[in-house]
């Protein structure tokens, strides 16, 4: 008779239980969302100002990815992926600067996030957040996303910019081969090693503090 009277307490306690736990699966989830929707548009307005122009105008510094890269020590590889996604559709859709941006997000997205994803590989260990290790995950991100680049302005930047943007590599004196020596190789490893600088210099003062704020957001 004890067995009888006691099973209904004990299943309302796990009744209770489970509906604790999805609760707070359910606020971390909101709070989840928040967070990468005022990151995303931090994000957009750091793709707007400041921007540093390089080599002749013809490519630009942004500081937007230091703030992806703080929604990922708070989330997540896929969480800052989602971020660095849903702030470049916000510049296509509120900033949009024509074909320059059509042909150039793209090439833009894939770019961070393989500078995003080698820095990841490289620093989520359980030992947490370190300067070595976040030092050799940008030298990788950076020769990485250098390589990445080189790779799509060969086959996909520099055609479609030739077809529909009016540009010519003849018009400022190079091939297409020059273009990405000159060109697309030295600014984007001036843009890896301006970027992670840069980054460390918001985050490791922010680290302890990045560190309580995970669980927050932890599903």
């Amino acid at each position: 008779m004890d067995f009888l009277f006691l099973k209904p307490v004990h299943e309302d306690l796990l009744k209770n239980r489970k509906g604790w736990f999805n609760h707070m699966y359910q606020a971390s989830k909101t709070r989840r969302l928040i967070l990468i929707a005022i990151l995303a548009a931090i994000s957009t307005v750091l793709m707007i100002f400041p921007v540093i122009p390089m080599f002749g105008g013809f490519m630009k510094l942004d500081f937007s990815i230091v703030i992806v890269l703080i929604g990922m020590y708070l989330l997540n590889l896929k969480g800052a992926l989602i971020i660095l996604l849903l702030r470049s559709v916000l510049k296509v859709l509120l900033f949009n600067s024509g074909v320059s941006d059509w042909v150039g997000m793209p090439m833009n997205i894939v770019a961070m996030a393989v500078f995003i994803s080698v820095i990841w590989f490289f620093t989520n260990k359980d030992q947490g957040l370190r300067v070595k290790n976040y030092v050799i995950g940008t030298v990788f991100g950076t020769l990485a996303m250098t390589g990445a680049m080189a790779l799509l302005n060969w086959v996909y930047a520099i055609p479609l910019y030739q077809k529909f943007a009016n540009f010519s590599l003849q018009a400022v004196g190079l091939n297409l081969r020059q273009w990405i020596i000159a060109m697309v190789l030295p600014f984007n490893l001036i843009q890896g090693f301006v970027l992670a600088i840069v980054s460390g210099l918001v985050i490791f003062p922010l680290a302890s503090y990045l560190a309580q704020q995970q669980l927050r957001f932890k599903k």
